[in-house]
């Protein structure tokens, strides 16, 4: 009797055993199907982002190179200032070319539908690089300031450049000839915008878009680092 109680005894922990090394092996399958399905998660995320910042990247690189040409003629024009024979001795044409490069201006407009998705949804959680997930959720702040003296520059030039050619108007009976484009070498607002805000302003603008630039150039070697890792 003693016998078959101890070989029931033995036959029901084996059968505990065995149904919790069961439960073990389907919460550890369980747990590396959860595991696998963030990481493909992940992986989608990080494609998708890594082409929107592709394209932001090529939208900041056109508007710095545009940007530059604006404060290089801003220079040249500065250095004109100073250089009075020189200016007598150019063109209506080559000056009107100066004045059209200087005032050119171009605003970064990143597309952020997916990052801002990503924000919203709380999926950024799920981007396991701790220095990605930090630049992403500051990349918005960011971008505001990079792009301020840009902006700053868009609100004010209209205006001022307006002032200069409405000054350059060739005007008889009440009608509009044409425009003494060289008599806005001596406007004051001219001359006020090509120094404050085609030089120094759009000096700093440069400075800040540039380190955005690089930003942008680090978060997307973070994610082809994190890609299929």
């Amino acid at each position: 009797m003693e016998n078959k109680t101890g070989k029931y005894v033995k036959y029901a922990i084996g059968e505990i055993v065995l149904v919790i090394i069961g439960i073990l092996i389907a919460v550890s399958i369980n747990g590396w199907n959860e595991d696998r399905k963030l990481k493909n998660a992940e992986q989608s995320i990080l494609k998708d982002l890594k082409q929107e910042m592709i394209i932001n990247l090529k939208a900041l690189e056109f508007a710095i190179t545009e940007n530059e040409k604006s404060f290089q003629a801003a220079i040249e024009m500065r250095a004109l200032f100073k250089d009075r024979a020189a200016f007598d001795k150019m063109s209506d044409t080559l000056f009107y070319e100066s004045i059209r490069k200087i005032n050119w201006n171009v605003t970064y407009d990143p597309q952020n539908g997916i990052l801002n998705s990503i924000i919203s949804s709380g999926q950024i959680n799920q981007l396991s690089n701790k220095e990605l997930k930090y630049l992403l959720a500051s990349l918005k702040e960011l971008t505001i300031d990079a792009i301020e003296n840009t902006r700053k520059i868009e609100a004010q030039r209209d205006d001022l450049m307006k002032s200069a050619w409405t000054s350059a108007m060739i005007v008889k009976d009440g009608k509009n000839l044409g425009y003494n484009v060289k008599s806005i070498y001596e406007h004051p607002e001219f001359r006020w915008a090509t120094n404050h805000l085609f030089y120094f302003q759009r000096k700093d603008g440069l400075e800040e878009e540039k380190e955005l630039k690089g930003t942008l150039e680090h978060i997307i070697e973070l994610i082809d680092e994190n890609i299929n890792k």
